[in-house]
């Protein structure tokens, strides 16, 4: 069965984050590397177990508007990115730490905005950064954006309907 564009797009989002990878030891360091590799990326909330892992996603589905224009339905679908990261000593300050993540979480959306063509946008629309203390082990944050898709009007897992 095929899936439908909304699952697609959120397998993209997945691998996407998947993809993020620092160089091989001894690999010259450029601006455009990634500094540290996700340890989990899951479709979904975080759960409990993502407190033990060093830095961890959940791509979160959130609320969709759809606008009916024949032969397409026009879609604002709201997603979020939760992140977790856990802190060692010799780290950063966990504010500093959760920056870090939060700058690689927006890299990777912009890089490709229409998710391998699956998406006619995406906006990113915020977030939010959830520390105690300077102290604290683990920083949690979430990052929302809106994706703007269109699938037909007869099945939403049809991308290019016949007018």
């Amino acid at each position: 069965m095929t899936e439908s564009v909304r699952k697609l797009i959120l397998r993209n989002i997945e691998a996407a984050y998947k993809s993020v990878q620092p160089p091989a030891p001894g690999d010259p360091v450029t601006d455009d590397d990634w500094p540290f590799a996700f340890s989990s990326v899951e479709i979904g909330p975080l759960a409990d177990e993502d407190h033990r892992r060093r830095f961890s996603i959940g791509i979160v589905a959130g609320p969709e508007k759809e606008r009916f224009t024949i032969p397409f339905i026009e879609c604002n679908w709201t997603v979020g990115v939760e992140f977790r990261a856990t802190i060692n000593r010799g780290d950063p300050r966990p504010a500093l730490v959760a920056e870090d993540v939060l700058t690689v979480v927006k890299r990777v959306v912009d890089i490709d905005r229409t998710w391998g063509g699956l998406a006619v946008d995406t906006k990113r629309k915020g977030n939010e950064l959830d520390l105690t203390t300077y102290g604290d082990k683990t920083v949690v944050g979430v990052m929302f954006m809106e994706i703007m898709f269109r699938h037909s009007h007869i099945d939403t897992r049809d991308r290019h309907p016949d007018p």
